[in-house]
């Protein structure tokens, strides 16, 4: 891979931002930078666990398999790690990362590397497990929703975290543009895709907002709350 073409990459994440050049070049050395395409698996359960992913450009899904169908686990946008769990020992893969947008743009990092620089620089080391603490977090808030509220709360409660994290402000409204089926909704929510296309189905009709396969347009963003 080109220097040139890695370096800036890895200065502008603030994951990175705390490496030394010398500590950049030493994950340069085995880094490569692949592109998949839409639904392509990048890894899958039982294969070996060698490389640490950063996500360029595109979405992901990490998902498990039960009763025959996909359990989403969390969405990985850009900026963001993703099979990370080999820096924690584990040796082979669990789970599924599949590409969910027209492509993806990944940034592939040996794992033996990324430990080795983990040992040299605590900052560096200090930051990945923060930010592994954080998806563990993420990952107990959604066990405590599936145990403690509704299947509409949770919808509800999805849907506004969208239109805050990646909602545009068009005037008065929000829109959002997503490739998420009803079906990835349902699975990242812990509700059936009948109830997801209810549910929204309610909102248009009390014109909260507008949806389509690319869209989501809400009308008020704090409306949400008071719609159930």
């Amino acid at each position: 891979m080109d220097t040139k073409t890695t370096l800036p990459i890895l200065e502008h994440s603030p994951l990175f931002a705390v490496l030394t050049y010398e500590e950049r070049l030493l994950l340069h050395q085995t880094a490569t930078i692949q592109t998949y395409a839409k639904h392509q698996v990048i890894y899958k359960p039982g294969q070996t666990a060698t490389k640490v992913y950063f996500l360029l450009k595109g979405l992901i899904k990490v998902t498990v398999h039960a009763e025959k169908k996909d359990i989403i686990k969390y969405v990985v946008r850009p900026d963001s790690l993703f099979g990370e769990s080999c820096l924690t020992g584990d040796n082979q893969r669990r789970d599924f990362a599949y590409v969910m947008d027209e492509f993806a743009e990944v940034l592939e990092l040996d794992v033996a590397a990324v430990l080795n620089v983990m040992r040299r620089n605590f900052a560096f080391a200090q930051s990945l497990l923060h930010f592994l603490g954080a998806r563990l977090r993420y990952t107990e808030t959604q066990l405590e929703k599936v145990v403690l509220k509704d299947s509409k709360s949770r919808i509800l409660e999805f849907l506004q975290q969208m239109g805050h994290e990646q909602g545009k402000r068009v005037g008065f409204e929000t829109l959002v543009k997503h490739n998420m089926t009803h079906q990835d909704i349902a699975d990242l929510t812990g509700t059936s895709r009948q109830m997801v296309t209810a549910v929204l189905n309610q909102l248009k009709r009390s014109n909260i907002l507008y949806f389509n396969r690319k869209k989501i347009l809400f009308r008020d963003l704090n409306a949400l709350p008071l719609a159930v």
